[in-house]
């Protein structure tokens, strides 16, 4: 055996290696440096690209109960926007992105609903850095007035996710002393009854709001959101009325058939920690305050971050 030319292939192999440089590997993005903000996030995090129909929006967000969703490049994973569940109710007939639906597919909502979500995405979201403390979490949320944020890498990948619900958290059980009269929400726009989805859809886009309290009578008897709005359009019977062009007429049933009618309420003089731990345990963003069998204001998971101030 000629040990002198095995050697001299080995080392004209390692010249080879040196001289191409190191090998690239198809290898996963480098895991980002975590600050604070990564104890308390959702991950992973479900996204979308831009090609992705608004029914496939619709479908995910009634399945697994998320009010936005961050839309990425499919190759890259870098953040290019978000769709929130306000959104597709601005969308499905709540406000002026209703137009395009009119404009683009003369109101056949079959044919909207098919179309990319791009159409209808915020580009260019409020984001916070995965380095980032949760104090930036909340100082960005409420600057720029959003229940969520995408939480990015360096170079702008998204891996992760961080909403109000995950910040009610920190005041679990630690609010001593402050009552529900001290954040309370006075001025709520309301629904009645006899006010249909669509006229629902209409007010919470108008007045910026994703619930409407039923009141009859001055007595609460019901809530919608927007989500119940997203998973009255995931439905499958709803499905069959977009199929069939007879949407609009769907959207004219109460709204109170599609919201909660055992609603979760609380009294004006609450502890806020226990209603932290309430919206926690229940998996709901606001509770009604009642007094005397009224209906006094609200309180929701964003009203907290008002402590930040005090």
């Amino acid at each position: 055996m000629d040990l002198t030319s095995g050697h001299r292939k080995d080392e004209s192999f390692r010249r080879t290696l040196r001289e191409r440089g190191p090998a690239k590997q198809k290898s996963r993005p480098s895991r980002p440096r975590e600050g604070e903000i990564m104890t308390i996030v959702r991950r992973p995090v479900v996204t979308a690209s831009l090609t992705t129909s608004i029914y496939d929006i619709v479908h995910i967000m009634s399945k697994e109960g998320f009010r936005r969703i961050p839309i990425v490049d499919s190759g890259t994973k870098k953040l290019q926007g978000i769709v929130t569940s306000r959104d597709i109710v601005n969308y499905l007939g709540g406000g002026e992105k209703f137009q395009i639906i009119q404009q683009n597919y003369k109101g056949s909502f079959f044919k909207a609903i098919n179309e990319p979500v791009k159409s209808i995405i915020r580009p260019n979201p409020p984001r916070v850095k995965t380095s980032s403390t949760i104090g930036d979490a909340i100082r960005i949320m409420k600057e720029h007035k959003v229940g969520g944020l995408p939480v990015v890498d360096e170079e702008n990948r998204v891996w992760a996710i961080v909403t109000e619900r995950d910040l009610l958290n920190i005041f679990r059980g630690k609010i001593s002393r402050v009552k529900v009269e001290d954040l309370i929400t006075t001025n709520v726009v309301t629904a009645t009854p006899q006010t249909t989805i669509f006229e629902a859809e209409r007010t919470m886009i108008e007045k910026g709001f994703r619930r409407l309290p039923i009141v009859s009578e001055g007595k609460v008897v019901g809530i919608v959101t927007a989500m119940d709005v997203v998973r009255f359009f995931g439905s499958g019977e709803v499905f069959q009325h977009l199929r069939s062009g007879t949407i609009l007429q769907v959207l004219q049933t109460p709204a109170i058939k599609i919201g909660a009618t055992n609603v979760i309420t609380i009294s004006l003089d609450a502890d806020l920690g226990e209603v932290a731990r309430i919206m926690n345990d229940k998996n709901v963003g606001a509770l009604l305050v009642i007094k005397n069998e009224q209906l006094s204001g609200i309180i929701t998971e964003r009203d907290f971050f008002k402590l930040i101030e005090k």
